[in-house]
Protein backbone atom coordinates (compact mmCIF):
# COMPACT_ATOMS: atom_id res chain seq x y z
CA UNK A 1 0.00 0.00 0.00
CA UNK A 2 1.60 3.18 -0.93
CA UNK A 3 0.41 6.62 0.62
CA UNK A 4 0.27 9.61 -1.66
CA UNK A 5 1.11 12.86 -0.91
CA UNK A 6 -0.49 15.68 -1.90
CA UNK A 7 1.99 17.95 -4.27
CA UNK A 8 3.01 21.55 -2.33
CA UNK A 9 2.44 23.07 -5.55
CA UNK A 10 -1.32 23.83 -5.21
CA UNK A 11 -0.43 25.36 -1.53
CA UNK A 12 -2.70 27.65 -0.55
CA UNK A 13 -1.05 31.52 0.59
CA UNK A 14 0.62 34.43 -0.78
CA UNK A 15 3.41 34.57 -3.27
CA UNK A 16 6.28 37.72 -2.35
CA UNK A 17 4.97 40.21 -4.97
CA UNK A 18 1.58 39.44 -3.98
CA UNK A 19 2.07 40.62 -0.54
CA UNK A 20 4.34 43.66 -1.95
CA UNK A 21 1.28 44.79 -3.96
CA UNK A 22 -0.84 44.74 -0.82
CA UNK A 23 1.55 46.66 1.40
CA UNK A 24 1.98 48.98 -1.85
CA UNK A 25 -1.68 50.29 -2.02
CA UNK A 26 -2.17 50.07 2.18
CA UNK A 27 1.09 52.29 2.06
CA UNK A 28 -0.69 54.61 -0.20
CA UNK A 29 -4.08 54.74 1.48
CA UNK A 30 -2.51 55.50 4.69
CA UNK A 31 -0.63 58.13 3.26
CA UNK A 32 -3.83 59.72 1.69
CA UNK A 33 -5.51 59.75 5.31
CA UNK A 34 -2.59 61.30 6.54
CA UNK A 35 -2.65 64.15 4.12
CA UNK A 36 -6.14 64.52 5.22
CA UNK A 37 -5.63 64.36 8.98
CA UNK A 38 -3.06 67.52 8.26
CA UNK A 39 -5.45 69.21 6.09
CA UNK A 40 -8.16 69.08 8.54
CA UNK A 41 -5.81 70.95 11.07
CA UNK A 42 -4.64 73.59 9.13
CA UNK A 43 -8.29 74.20 8.48
CA UNK A 44 -9.76 73.93 12.28
CA UNK A 45 -6.85 76.31 12.79
CA UNK A 46 -8.03 78.85 10.29
CA UNK A 47 -11.50 78.34 11.22
CA UNK A 48 -10.39 79.10 14.79
CA UNK A 49 -8.69 82.36 13.54
CA UNK A 50 -12.37 83.53 11.69
CA UNK A 51 -13.94 82.79 15.24
CA UNK A 52 -11.38 85.35 17.04
CA UNK A 53 -11.54 87.72 14.51
CA UNK A 54 -15.77 88.08 13.81
CA UNK A 55 -15.69 88.27 18.09
CA UNK A 56 -12.90 90.67 17.94
CA UNK A 57 -15.09 92.76 14.92
CA UNK A 58 -18.02 93.04 17.62
CA UNK A 59 -16.35 93.86 20.53
CA UNK A 60 -14.37 96.55 18.35
CA UNK A 61 -18.05 97.77 17.37
CA UNK A 62 -18.97 98.11 20.71
CA UNK A 63 -16.01 99.67 22.23
CA UNK A 64 -16.41 102.65 19.28
CA UNK A 65 -20.29 102.72 20.11
CA UNK A 66 -19.71 103.23 23.98
CA UNK A 67 -17.06 106.11 23.30
CA UNK A 68 -18.42 109.54 23.33
CA UNK A 69 -19.59 110.84 19.56
CA UNK A 70 -16.43 113.42 19.70
CA UNK A 71 -14.17 110.95 20.06
CA UNK A 72 -11.47 110.67 17.33
CA UNK A 73 -11.95 106.97 16.95
CA UNK A 74 -15.69 107.87 16.05
CA UNK A 75 -14.52 110.51 13.27
CA UNK A 76 -16.08 109.77 9.73
CA UNK A 77 -12.90 108.06 7.95
CA UNK A 78 -10.22 105.47 8.11
CA UNK A 79 -9.50 102.42 5.77
CA UNK A 80 -10.23 99.05 5.81
CA UNK A 81 -7.07 98.14 3.61
CA UNK A 82 -4.10 99.93 5.74
CA UNK A 83 -3.97 101.43 8.97
CA UNK A 84 -5.42 105.06 8.95
CA UNK A 85 -4.88 107.49 12.51
CA UNK A 86 -6.86 107.01 14.70
CA UNK A 87 -9.16 104.06 13.25
CA UNK A 88 -7.43 101.39 13.89
CA UNK A 89 -6.13 99.07 16.79
CA UNK A 90 -4.07 95.85 17.41
CA UNK A 91 -5.92 93.39 19.93
CA UNK A 92 -3.29 91.02 20.23
CA UNK A 93 -2.33 89.47 17.24
CA UNK A 94 -5.23 91.17 14.99
CA UNK A 95 -5.38 94.05 13.60
CA UNK A 96 -8.42 95.81 13.54
CA UNK A 97 -9.39 98.44 11.41
CA UNK A 98 -13.14 100.42 10.64
CA UNK A 99 -14.31 103.33 8.58
CA UNK A 100 -17.10 105.70 9.85
CA UNK A 101 -18.87 107.26 7.49
CA UNK A 102 -22.41 109.45 7.64
CA UNK A 103 -25.19 107.35 7.98
CA UNK A 104 -28.68 106.82 6.12
CA UNK A 105 -30.76 108.77 9.07
CA UNK A 106 -30.74 111.88 10.12
CA UNK A 107 -32.96 114.16 12.09
CA UNK A 108 -33.87 116.08 14.95
CA UNK A 109 -33.53 115.14 18.50
CA UNK A 110 -36.88 114.52 19.94
CA UNK A 111 -36.50 115.51 23.66
CA UNK A 112 -35.04 119.11 22.80
CA UNK A 113 -38.10 120.43 21.57
CA UNK A 114 -38.59 122.78 18.61
CA UNK A 115 -35.23 124.20 18.10
CA UNK A 116 -33.70 120.82 17.97
CA UNK A 117 -30.76 120.32 16.44
CA UNK A 118 -30.38 117.80 13.44
CA UNK A 119 -28.64 114.44 15.00
CA UNK A 120 -27.42 111.46 12.10
CA UNK A 121 -26.38 108.45 12.20
CA UNK A 122 -23.38 107.05 11.32
CA UNK A 123 -22.74 103.45 9.59
CA UNK A 124 -19.36 101.63 10.60
CA UNK A 125 -17.63 98.71 9.19
CA UNK A 126 -15.12 97.17 11.22
CA UNK A 127 -12.38 94.38 9.91
CA UNK A 128 -10.27 92.04 11.78
CA UNK A 129 -7.36 90.66 9.81
CA UNK A 130 -6.15 87.70 11.31
CA UNK A 131 -2.14 87.05 11.60
CA UNK A 132 -2.82 83.79 9.52
CA UNK A 133 -2.87 85.09 6.14
CA UNK A 134 -5.14 81.79 5.31
CA UNK A 135 -7.65 82.50 7.83
CA UNK A 136 -10.03 84.51 6.37
CA UNK A 137 -10.97 88.35 7.35
CA UNK A 138 -14.34 88.96 9.53
CA UNK A 139 -16.33 92.41 8.98
CA UNK A 140 -19.29 93.33 10.85
CA UNK A 141 -21.19 96.69 9.80
CA UNK A 142 -23.67 98.54 11.91
CA UNK A 143 -24.44 102.12 12.91
CA UNK A 144 -23.54 104.55 15.79
CA UNK A 145 -25.85 106.78 16.83
CA UNK A 146 -24.91 109.68 19.05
Amino acid sequence: MTISRPSRSHDAGFSLAEMLVATAIAAFGLAGVAALIGTGIQLQGNARASTIGVNLAVAELERLRALPSTSAERTNGGSLVANAANHFAVRGQTTMRWVIADGPACGPVSWAGPAAPVECSKSITVVAIPPNPLAARSTVTGLLWR
